[in-house]
């Protein structure tokens, strides 16, 4: 789909996505959308990166819910006025508070990664994926330089296969969209 040619708002990306945002699949019929919905439904599915134990189920819910409700929020703020909004007035008296607030989240983040190597432990699941994602939306700043556990965690995770497998098609996907 094309946010530039406006398909996002047209009838079949709609029957996907009510809201009209990426992403959103229809996977033999299933059509879910929202990342959190998606990449558990896809661990699930794939018996891959969904860790067995109930307990273990629920951490992993607990830490996609953290991912995308209260760590991915400042920092997408934080990115959306760097990108867009950078000089404006209101934009400069928000972004300390959020900039604060993403130190708050990141602290535990680096308490949570100074014991383990990932959210559950030494091994990728999917919650990893959503706080990666989140997290990354901040690199272009130097909050993270204070987070070396943190900036450690990304690194494994940017640098398993998959991750890069992915972005790699991500990438062709947006310099097709931006030849447009």
């Amino acid at each position: 789909m094309d946010d530039f040619a406006d398909e996002l708002h047209g009838p079949d990306f709609l029957a996907l996505n009510p809201f009209g945002k990426v992403p959103a699949i229809d996977d033999d019929g299933l059509i879910l959308f929202e990342s959190g919905a998606i990449v558990s439904y896809l661990a699930e599915k794939s018996g891959k990166l969904m860790p067995e134990p109930a307990a273990e189920r629920a951490k992993a819910l607990q830490w996609a819910f953290a991912a995308l409700d209260t760590v991915e929020g400042p920092l997408t703020e934080i990115a959306s006025i760097d990108l867009f909004d950078a000089d404006a007035e209101w934009a400069k008296l928000r972004r300390p508070a959020l900039v604060e607030l993403a130190h708050k989240r990141l602290e535990i983040l680096s308490d949570t990664l100074s014991k383990t190597r990932y959210l559950l432990g030494n091994v990728f699941t999917y919650p990893d994926i959503l706080m990666a994602l989140a997290v990354r939306q901040i690199q272009h700043t130097t909050i993270l330089e204070t987070y070396p556990k943190v900036t450690a965690y990304l690194a494994r995770c940017y640098e398993r296969a998959s991750w890069q497998t992915c972005f790699e098609a991500y990438s062709r996907r947006i310099q097709g969209a931006g030849a447009m």
